[in-house]
């Protein structure tokens, strides 16, 4: 299944792209511990790997892009008893303290349950998930102030 959506900010667009980077999104993702595999620590480059999730369903993580010029991060997500993704993260500045946040995921369910993945995805949570990050990243920003 394939899912785009979108979500607007009250920032600039080089201050919203951190976020979207493995140890930015530890500021406003609950719970998110990513571990480096190559190189030793996570940096927010290409062919950057790393091990995000629970034992029961960790999954590896692969930089494709992260491009701090177009605000563009790509990434490849398999978690091998799940599921594989593609997630694609492109933030346009609409102003100099605006932006838009446009994600897109692509998953592949495998496994005991892929019907509970795919329906996780749906075009009603895939908003309601958005709506979710605009609040988290938007909380964050006010706490920095």
């Amino acid at each position: 299944v394939s899912r785009s959506g979108s979500f607007d900010l009250r920032c600039a667009a080089d201050t919203a792209f951190p976020f979207f980077s493995p140890e930015g999104e530890r500021e406003w993702v609950k719970g998110w511990n990513p571990t480096p595999v190559f190189p030793d620590s996570i940096e927010f480059r290409r062919d950057t790997v790393f091990r995000e999730g629970p034992p029961d369903d960790e999954a590896v993580w692969t930089i494709v892009d992260g491009n701090w010029k177009t605000h563009r991060a790509e990434y490849v997500r398999v978690a091998p008893r799940s599921h594989a993704a593609r997630i694609v993260v492109q933030i346009e500045a609409l102003g100099a303290e605006h932006c838009k946040v446009v994600v897109a995921y692509t998953i592949t369910a495998f496994g005991e349950h892929p019907a509970t993945l795919i329906g996780s995805f749906s075009e009603e949570a895939y908003a309601v998930k958005m709506r979710a990050w605009q609040e988290q990243i938007s909380t964050c920003l006010k706490d920095r102030t």
